[in-house]
């Protein structure tokens, strides 16, 4: 994660920021034609955002291991001799 101080902030922002219960309020920051540029979202919106990918990204991995096949692996790997074949 990049940081930046809070105070190099506008003023406008700042106050966003700042607010008694921020929650539920992401601050969108626009480009000059419109499109959406970033977010600024809340602590505890961040961790729970960390959590959720972390549970994909272990639903990935019991995926991958699941469909992963040992004996496949062992039968279609190069042995030391065809390394050392390889070489010459």
């Amino acid at each position: 994660m990049r940081r930046i101080e809070l105070d190099s902030l506008s003023k406008e922002a700042i106050q966003l920021i700042n607010e008694d219960n921020p929650l539920s309020e992401d601050i969108g920051i626009y480009a000059q034609d419109g499109d959406l540029s970033a977010v600024i979202i809340t602590p505890d919106a961040y961790s729970y955002f960390l959590r959720k990918v972390e549970e994909d990204e272990e639903k990935q991995d019991a995926e991958s291991l699941r469909n992963f096949n040992s004996s496949k692996e062992l039968k279609d790997a190069k042995s030391i001799d065809d390394f050392l074949t390889d070489e010459r």
